[in-house]
C-alpha cells in the first residue's frame, strides 16, 4: 500500500527547529506546555537521529517519526485533548460491554512501529485474542484527536495507520477540536474498498481514505446554559464488531454504538476545559 507523503504532515507549528539532542528538544516543548490556553500544539524537528528519536521526551505528548527523511513531530496536548481522548476511551469502554463485547485490550497510546518509523496515537485498541495470521502489533482501531484547522493533519494520521499496518488497522476515529468555538467533529475513517484511483506513474491502484461517518456536535455562544445541536442525530457512532475484533460475532455479541448522548456528553466536557 501507499505510504503518506510527509508534506501531508506539513502543518502549521508553533515551533520548528533542528532536533539535535533530547535536551534542545525537551526544553522547546516545555515552552509549549507552559503555553496559557493550550488545546493542541505542534512542534516539528528536522535532522532528528534515530537514536534520540527513540526517545520519549515528555509524558503526555504524542511522537511519529519518520526514518527516511529524519523528521520527528510531536504533539503538545492541552487540556481539552486530554479530556477529548479520556472520555471518548470510557465511553468506548462502556458501550463496548452494551455491546456484550470482551476480551477487547486498550492499548492506549502505546507506540507501534512502521515499515519507515513509529507513532503514537491518542487511543487504540485490539482483540485480546488475536486471530491466526494477524500481526500483534497493530490495533484494530485507533483514535486521533486535534483541532478542527489540523484537519489535513490528521487525515494524514489517519492515512499512516491504515496504510502503514497494510489493513490491519480497520478503523481510525478522528475527533477534530474547534479552539474557538464550541464545536466538535467525530468522524470515522476506512479504506476505501476497493481501491479507485490510479497511480499514473506507476499503474497500481491507489488505495484512498473513505470518511465513513461525521457528526458535528455545537453549541451556541452564551456558555452551558445554551442548547447543544447535534447533526445527524438519528444513528450512533458505530464500529462494527468484525472492525474491533477481527471475528465475526456470536450472539449475544454486536456492534459497539456510542450514542448521541455520550458524544454530547463528551463535547461538554471538552467545552468545560476549554473554558467555552
Amino acid at each position: 500500500m501507499e505510504r503518506p507523503e510527509f508534506d501531508s504532515f506539513d502543518v502549521e507549528c508553533e515551533r520548528e527547529a533542528i532536533g539535535s539532542s533530547v535536551k534542545s528538544i525537551r526544553a522547546i516543548l516545555e515552552t509549549l506546555y507552559a503555553k496559557p490556553g493550550l488545546v493542541t500544539a505542534y512542534a516539528k524537528f528536522t535532522n532528528v537521529p534515530p537514536d534520540v528519536a527513540e526517545k520519549k521526551f515528555r509524558k503526555g505528548c504524542r511522537q511519529l517519526y519518520d526514518a527516511a527523511t529524519r523528521l520527528l513531530i510531536v504533539t503538545v496536548l492541552g487540556l481539552a485533548h486530554h479530556t477529548a481522548a479520556g472520555t471518548f476511551a470510557w465511553f468506548f469502554t462502556i458501550s463496548c460491554q452494551t455491546a456484550r463485547i470482551e476480551l477487547v485490550a486498550p492499548t492506549a497510546s502505546a507506540r507501534v512501529y512502521g515499515a519507515q518509523g513509529y507513532k503514537e496515537p491518542d487511543g487504540s485498541w485490539s482483540p485480546e485474542e488475536v486471530p491466526a495470521g494477524r500481526n500483534p502489533i497493530w490495533p484494530s482501531v485507533v483514535l486521533e484527536v486535534g483541532l478542527s484547522e489540523s484537519r489535513r493533519k490528521l487525515r494524514a494520521d489517519a492515512a499512516w495507520w491504515l496504510t502503514n499496518s497494510a489493513g490491519q488497522v480497520n478503523v481510525v476515529i478522528l475527533i477534530f477540536i474547534n479552539r474557538a468555538v464550541a464545536e466538535i467533529v467525530f468522524e470515522s475513517v476506512v479504506l476505501q474498498q476497493p481501491p479507485t484511483s490510479l497511480d499514473l506513474r506507476s499503474g497500481r491502484r491507489q488505495c484512498q481514505l473513505e470518511t465513513r461517518q461525521s457528526i458535528t456536535v455545537t453549541r451556541p455562544p452564551g456558555g452551558v446554559n445554551q442548547p447543544i445541536t447535534t447533526s445527524p442525530d438519528t444513528l450512533p457512532f458505530t464500529i462494527t464488531f468484525e472492525e474491533l475484533m477481527c471475528r465475526s460475532p456470536l450472539p449475544p455479541e454486536a456492534d459497539m454504538a456510542i450514542p448521541i448522548a455520550a458524544l454530547e456528553g463528551i463535547a461538554r466536557n471538552v467545552w468545560k476545559a476549554q473554558g467555552l
